[in-house]
């Protein structure tokens, strides 16, 4: 069962990792698309086409990444110091959750990828999953 946990953690958590990264990369590009937007337009044209607030997105980007690190952090703390799997495990899953709320709901259109508060909660997801491996590694084997 300890090898099943350790091959669940590395998985979840590199894919979380992966996920929150390109999520954020892609809230900062969005940050400042419509940053250079909000130069040209005013806030009530911003308003009416939908555009969110690229502090938002930007607020957002660098919690996804934190969280990003935080899934990396879990899989070290897997190996190294057990003990601390399920508060580093509930670090990540706040920077996660704090992700999704921050990120807005914006429509990428059928030529782009997923939407950045989507990849935050396929993050969370992943990284919970980690973390269920995670506390399947830290168990001591019976013997």
């Amino acid at each position: 069962m300890k090898i099943v946990g350790i091959v669940i953690a590395a998985l979840m958590l590199l894919g979380s990792a992966f996920v929150g990264a390109t999520g954020s990369n892609k809230a900062m590009d969005l940050s400042a698309e419509i940053g250079a937007a909000a130069d040209v337009l005013s806030a009530e044209q911003m308003e009416a086409a939908g555009l969110p607030s690229p502090a938002r997105l930007k607020s957002g980007g660098i919690v996804g990444i934190v969280g990003s690190l935080g899934a990396l952090a879990l899989l070290l703390v897997t190996f190294i110091k057990r003990d601390k799997v399920w508060l580093v495990a509930g670090a990540t899953m706040a920077c996660c959750i704090v992700a999704i709320l921050l990120y807005p709901a914006i429509d990428t259109g059928p030529t782009e990828a997923v939407a950045p508060r989507t990849q935050a909660i396929i993050a969370m997801v992943l990284a919970g999953l980690g973390a269920a491996g995670a506390s399947l590694a830290k168990r001591a084997s019976h013997t």
